[in-house]
């Protein structure tokens, strides 16, 4: 009997369709072998196992039907990669790469396989994409209901003074601050002699290792410090009047008398603006014109917030009663058991969809450093031992750290380096972890949400990519999650680097490679999840 494997016609008895059911996607050196094999078997059997003619007619009839529906899925699934592989062999082929370079992987989370791959093992800069792996990391160590919490609690049984401890919480912010104050102000007496503002839970190193010095007053270089407020960021807000040569109106947040600021803005026919914070400070100098009518704002980094949450608090004591005309700050733990504590935070859930879908790097350096604390760190706690803990999670989970070497949790510092296939490797364990709906929740969405919001606007209804971007200079990058309505989830990462010019060229690239992988994912329908 003649049986069909991709075009070409092999000749095989009926009896051996069980090997062939079995071989029929080993392709077709494996189907040859088997039916030599199983002949030779049935020549020396043939004797004692006789048939009727009516059953061979039903075993030749299944046996037709399997192995065409066999040929059928490999050949839709051959074809599919073929498409695949063209298609992005053309994106990273481009002029637009002379001189850059770019790595991808491509992978089906059902079946583990890699289906493209180009410079998969090379060390790149990763970029944003490092949060891939602490987040991962954070998920799979830490409790659904681990919270950073932010307390408050009396020292002496005159209740004249009060410690503030820092918990590291990326996500603290006026409001709660506001709320600790009145939680706290009535267990304390009429007067507070003494604040403690005790940041020990982290080190000194208020910036991470292999961060750039002279971007220290962007808003991606967080000050670190066990006191967080409002992302570490001030946000000025400028409103110019509808006539033009007169002054711009200028307002910050949070308000604070330690932020300071020079406005030397007026109204003009267009918007040319000059914003400089003096080095290690919050002076800011505004230069320029705004034009007439028109509203700006722009962000700049805070320097030492802890300061600022310690004017912040008080002037909430105020507020709520209690006299701190003569109450003295030290910033250090002080000494005592708080009679009791009053807290404010927030849980894990919040802190990874902050980092991972807006990309946030001060989310990202206390979750870090919460590794270390979850592991029993108690004060002092560094980048380094975070990055212990979550190198050893990794590895109990699976994963091979061969190309993985990171400096932060962020991705800001120079010094990083990871390949395309480690961080391929990630995204696969994720995929059949009991949990990887969450998980793939905390990413950007694209054409929804986070830093994809404005990207892949085109996705049609149902049309998925969960991801994670990554961009300094020099570097884009992009890994996730693509899947067509009822497809197969396929992983796709993507590491470009080495150019010159601004980054859009190379996120277009990344957003088509999205694309034929929900194709790919569209020709191989699967309702099954990872597990």
């Amino acid at each position: 009997m003649d049986w069909i494997l991709s075009g070409e016609k092999i000749r095989c008895s009926v009896a051996e369709k069980p090997a062939i059911s079995r071989l029929s996607a080993s392709g077709t050196p494996a189907l040859h072998a088997a039916c030599g094999r199983y002949r030779a078997k049935r020549n020396r059997t043939m004797a004692s196992h006789r048939i009727p003619s009516r059953g061979w007619a039903v075993i030749t009839f299944i046996g037709f039907l399997s192995v065409v529906i066999s040929s059928s899925g490999v050949a839709q699934q051959s074809t599919a990669l073929s498409v695949l592989t063209t298609a992005i062999d053309k994106e990273v082929e481009s002029d637009l790469f002379d001189g850059a370079i770019a790595a991808v992987v491509v992978r089906d989370c059902l079946t583990d396989r890699v289906l493209y791959e180009q410079h998969a093992d090379l060390l790149l800069r990763p970029a944003s994409n490092a949060k891939l792996f602490t987040s991962a990391a954070a998920f799979l160590s830490l409790p659904r209901t681990y919270s950073m919490e932010t307390t408050a609690g009396v020292l002496d049984s005159g209740r004249r003074v009060l410690r503030c401890s820092g918990g590291a919480d990326p996500l603290l912010t006026v409001q709660d601050i506001q709320k600790l104050a009145e939680i706290a102000a009535p267990t304390i007496d009429s007067t507070l002699d003494t604040l403690y503002m005790d940041a020990s839970l982290l080190n000194d190193n208020f910036y991470g290792s292999g961060w750039m010095w002279d971007d220290e007053s962007d808003p991606f270089m967080p000050f670190l410090n066990a006191f967080s407020l409002e992302g570490n960021s001030i946000r000025i807000s400028m409103k110019s009047p509808s006539k033009r040569g007169l002054p711009v109106e200028v307002s910050v947040f949070p308000s604070s008398n330690m932020i300071t600021v020079e406005n030397m803005l007026l109204s003009g026919r267009r918007t040319r603006i000059d914003v400089t914070k003096q080095p290690r400070s919050n002076n800011i100098v505004l230069r320029g014109t705004l034009a007439a009518g028109k509203r700006r704002t722009n962000t700049v980094s805070m320097w030492r917030p802890q300061d600022i949450v310690a004017e912040m608090l008080l002037d909430q004591l105020r507020q709520n009663g209690i006299n701190v005309d003569s109450t003295v700050v030290v910033h250090s733990e002080g000494c005592g058991v708080p009679l009791a504590l009053h807290s404010v935070g927030h849980d894990l859930k919040e802190v990874l969809a902050e980092m991972n879908k807006e990309s946030d790097n001060l989310c990202a350096e206390m979750a870090l450093r919460h590794l270390a604390v979850f592991r029993g760190a108690k004060s002092g706690v560094r980048d380094k031992d975070g990055l212990a803990a979550m190198t050893s999670v990794l590895a109990r989970n699976g994963l091979d750290l061969d190309g993985l070497h990171l400096k932060d949790g962020s991705g800001i510092s120079f010094y990083n380096l990871v390949t395309a296939r480690c961080i391929s490797d990630l995204l696969s364990m994720m995929s059949r972890h009991k949990d990887f709906q969450l998980y793939a929740a905390t990413l950007a969405v694209g054409g929804r949400s986070g830093t994809l919001e404005g990207r892949m606007k085109d996705l049609s209804k149902g049309q998925m990519f969960w991801g994670k971007t990554g961009t300094i200079s020099g570097v884009s990058a992009l890994s996730g999650y693509a899947q067509a309505p009822q497809g197969r989830l396929v992983s796709v990462v993507m590491l470009m680097q080495n150019f010159a010019g601004k980054h859009k060229p190379y996120r277009e690239v990344q957003d088509r490679i999205v694309r034929h992988c929900i194709t790919y994912s569209a020709a191989l329908k699967s309702v099954r999840k990872p597990q």
